[in-house]
């Protein structure tokens, strides 16, 4: 590298500190009551089911999971384009984990839920936080073809708050594009799924880009997110083959929830 192209190098990365890092991934609640969730993906399926480890949050603060009052939590679910479909209150009594199996609530009107988030009730009004907000960002749970087996991955950012029994998005996103590499590299043979949700209160667009040669990227198909939305993007990887795979967009943090199938085995995690 030449002395110019190492002093433009430079040049472009402070440009990068000033114009991002100074911001928040998400945005504060207006209401110093309000509760934060962050936006689960749902895959209930003839081949997927999906459960939630609740936990007693009150019992956790507390040290004490026999309360004279139930932990309730409420569970709202949101289907592809982001419209709210219902709500289902979830009361937990002296125990300290539930396993939520979310095909028992999702019939019906819910039938087209795609995400969920979870709320609890407000904790004791004289506790202190010092400024911080009562947050799930728990682990939710996979299971493929009723295999026996699950895989589970937890929260990725604090997504949406529940204010004044409202569901407001947190998240952040910008007028510059930014790239999120995928940080795994993709090997066959398997089929990958990225699942985004847009915690932000616009519609985004994100455009992915495959690379089969770590110097040549393929631009793949745009797709777009409504508010509170989710969109699947699938790649299928051949025996022998691998690549790597980066999404640009808007927002702030474009980190998908990845699932690798392969054959009658499977893998969720962070991208």
């Amino acid at each position: 590298m030449t002395d110019i192209s190492l002093k433009a190098t430079k040049i472009k990365r402070k440009l990068r500190l000033g114009v991002f890092v100074w911001k928040k991934l998400t945005k504060n609640p207006k209401s110093k009551t309000a509760v934060i969730s962050d936006l689960f993906p749902i895959r209930n399926d003839k081949n997927w089911s999906t459960e939630f480890e609740l936990l007693n949050v009150p019992g956790l603060i507390s040290g004490d999971n026999n309360q004279n009052k139930p932990s309730i939590s409420a569970f709202h679910f949101f289907d592809h384009n982001g419209f709210e479909l219902g709500v289902r209150n979830i009361e937990m009594h002296n125990r300290g984990r539930m396993t939520i199996k979310l095909k028992d609530f999702i019939a019906h009107d819910l039938i087209d839920a795609k995400t969920f988030a979870v709320f609890h009730a407000s904790i004791d009004e004289d506790l202190e936080f010092n400024g911080s907000y009562l947050a799930e960002r728990g682990y939710t749970g996979y299971e493929y073809n009723n295999l026996g087996v699950k895989g589970y991955v937890h929260g990725n950012l604090d997504a949406v708050a529940l204010v004044n029994n409202k569901v407001r998005p947190l998240g952040n996103s910008g007028l510059l594009q930014r790239y999120y590499t995928v940080q795994h590299c993709l090997r066959g043979p398997a089929k990958y799924e990225f699942i985004f949700t847009n915690p932000t209160s616009k519609k985004v667009k994100i455009r992915p880009y495959i690379a089969y040669n770590p110097n040549k990227w393929e631009r793949q198909k745009n797709f777009e997110i409504s508010s509170l939305g989710l969109n699947l993007f699938n790649i299928q990887i051949e025996d022998g083959q691998k690549c790597y795979v980066k999404f640009r967009s808007g927002l702030y943090l474009a980190r998908p929830v990845v699932f690798r199938i392969s054959n009658d085995s499977m893998d969720v995690f962070h991208g």
